[in-house]
């Protein structure tokens, strides 16, 4: 885990750009918490944070070789091969870190050198003899990168404070992204804009670089984004098999060597298969579960007690409730880059910051096997009914009459005029395989800024690194090839092919093989009603101050009909539209923004 940042700007010398150098960098120290270093060049500042994990004593960033300077935040797994195959011709190395393959690779392949790399990388590569800026984001989208082109003025970093930082200019709200986080409770699933640099975030004129995908910028010259080497699927005839060829490895190589690592558990399949996994190959670990203080439908503490017992787990209970919600949340959203209204946040940032508390700089996460192998409900529903709208609507935190409601005349006016082709399934009316048509939606959009983007980001923020063994190539790849049929049972179980192969391998016990699946989270009613409706009254305080009025998004009227309603029925719908308005106006005050 590492930060990166920079701006391309001919105007400005030397000085301006070492003095924003700094900044950017104390900006993003918290993902970089050993060191930091940036090198200016005529009208170039490219630079980066450090989180020592690969030969923490020597691989020091930038790797400067053949011609290029690099930075870049993440880790490349098939680094050991790569080196091999770029020592033998002749390429002499000085550290064992893993990114020194990168600008040998890059000398040789240009932006095709992202295809031989598999990992979790955001890179930044500057060639010296064309002056060049390439960016090069994972196929997955585990590392983000937001990226900014303003005529002659081009800048990227790993978080959008930073990049703000660089652009320096006031933040206006995209109409169409702020409509897209009220729908699916994060700006996601827009086709991106002809000619963009990336997908469109929350902040006009601020975009993220798309997974998988590399964007050039030479002197003078507009962006230009390509893809950068897609995961192919690749079939099996027999895919439980295949997968228990495959991760148990893949598992085994993302245990660093260089300092101490953890697992996240659920007591999920997910979780549990890599928590088993990663014992197998590096005997027994720490474990990290997150658990409600007061009653909740959603305390899985009793399977993550027995997935650690029988992997011989020390486990710790990270406890969280409603009352931290006044003293976190503020702190989560400013760590979060854009607005996430799951109620997950809050746990994920406590549970985080345990696992930084206890010593490890490094935690193994189950996320993103549920978009491979089918595991959410919505995919089963949509399976058996092929009714897309339903799919839609199932993304969402709200219905969408709730939150237009909430808008006042004015934004409800700019917002028509501004929306964007929706990406998602419920667009290509017909679809073959309309549940297949959703997991490619989830992989390609849901996934990186809903998903990985938070987990990223609020570890990030505790300064660990997040390792998400489901993310890996050849896991994806397999997952990709399978249909419907063969991800969701007859009988609607889901995960199948997950679930046959940890059965047939026993990287889970039965009674976690056979319980039904629910989400690593809190529900939201009590979230906001336990231990004395503490939060409940904040978020009443915040919604209803004036200077919410003042912005002229929400009608002050709705809001306070909304607050009423949530406090007099309870029900999850209604809190999660508070939640979401709280989020974003917390996000609203900490960037200045508020205008269309």
């Amino acid at each position: 885990m590492c930060r990166v940042f920079g701006l391309l700007d001919s105007r400005l010398g030397h000085d301006e750009l070492h003095r924003l150098g700094d900044e950017a960098a104390r900006l993003l120290q918290h993902g970089g918490p050993d060191g930091h270093a940036h090198r200016v060049f005529d009208g170039v500042l490219v630079g980066g944070t450090r989180l020592a994990i690969s030969d923490p004593a020597h691989g020091w960033q930038p790797f400067t070789a053949d011609g290029f300077t690099v930075f870049y935040n993440g880790e490349i797994y098939n680094a050991p091969e790569l080196r091999r195959r770029l020592a033998a011709e002749g390429v002499r190395f000085r550290t064992r870190c893993d990114g020194e393959v990168i600008a040998p690779l890059f000398a040789r392949h240009g932006t095709a050198a992202a295809g031989l790399l598999d990992g979790m990388f955001a890179i930044a590569a500057y060639e010296h003899r064309t002056g060049r800026l390439t960016l090069v984001r994972d196929r997955a989208g585990v590392k983000p990168l937001y990226v900014f082109a303003d005529g002659e003025r081009f800048g990227f970093a790993s978080e959008l404070p930073a990049l703000l930082r660089l652009r320096g200019t006031a933040v206006r709200l995209d109409a169409d992204a702020l409509d897209r986080y009220l729908r699916f409770k994060a700006p996601f699933g827009a086709v991106p804009d002809p000619g963009a640099p990336g997908d469109p975030t929350l902040v006009e004129g601020v975009y993220t670089l798309p997974p998988g995908h590399a964007l050039e910028v030479a002197p003078g010259g507009a962006p230009r984004l390509t893809a950068a080497g897609a995961v192919s699927p690749t079939p099996h005839d027999d895919p439980e098999a295949g997968l228990a060829g495959l991760l148990p490895d893949l598992v085994a190589g993302m245990l660093p060597s260089d300092v101490p690592y953890c697992a996240v558990l659920s007591g999920g399949l997910d979780s549990t298969v890599v928590t088993t996994l990663a014992t197998r190959a590096g005997g027994p670990l720490t474990a990290f579960t997150v658990v409600p203080r007061t009653a909740s439908a959603y305390d899985e503490l009793p399977f993550a007690r027995l997935a650690a017992r029988v992997n011989g787990a020390r486990l710790e209970e990270v406890r969280v409730g409603g009352a931290d919600v006044p003293e976190v949340l503020p702190a989560v959203v400013r760590s979060l880059g854009q607005p996430n209204s799951d109620p997950i946040i809050v746990s994920t940032y406590r549970l985080f910051e345990a696992v930084r508390a206890a010593g490890f700089p490094v935690a193994l996460t189950g996320d993103a096997s549920d978009e491979l192998f089918g595991g959410y409900d919505r995919f089963r529903a949509l399976a058996h009914s092929g009714d897309s709208g339903a799919y839609r609507d199932a993304l969402s935190g709200m219905p969408v009459s709730w939150h237009h409601s909430l808008y006042t005349a004015g934004a409800r006016e700019h917002l028509e005029g501004v929306r964007r082709p929706d990406a998602g399934p419920w667009a290509v009316p017909g679809a073959g395989d309309p549940a297949g048509a959703a997991a490619e939606f989830e992989l390609r959009h849901r996934l990186p800024v809903y998903h990985l983007q938070r987990v990223d980001h609020l570890s990030a923020a505790h300064s660990v690194e997040a390792r998400v063994p489901f993310c890996r190539d050849g896991v994806t790849a397999l997952g990709r090839s399978l249909g419907t049929d063969r991800k969701i049972g007859p009988d609607g179980t889901v995960k199948v092919v997950l679930a046959n192969a940890a059965a047939r391998h026993a990287w889970a016990p039965a009674e976690i093989l056979g319980r039904p699946k629910q989400p690593f989270t809190f529900r939201l009613s009590d979230h906001l009603l336990d231990e004395g409706a503490v939060a409940l009254g904040w978020a009443r305080q915040v919604l209803t101050d004036p200077s919410v009025a003042r912005r002229a998004l929400f009608d002050p009227g709705r809001v306070e009909k909304l607050l009423a309603e949530f406090e007099e029925r309870r029900t999850e719908r209604l809190a999660h539209a508070v939640w979401a308005l709280l989020v974003l106006e917390l996000w609203l005050r900490q960037t200045g923004g508020g205008s269309l």
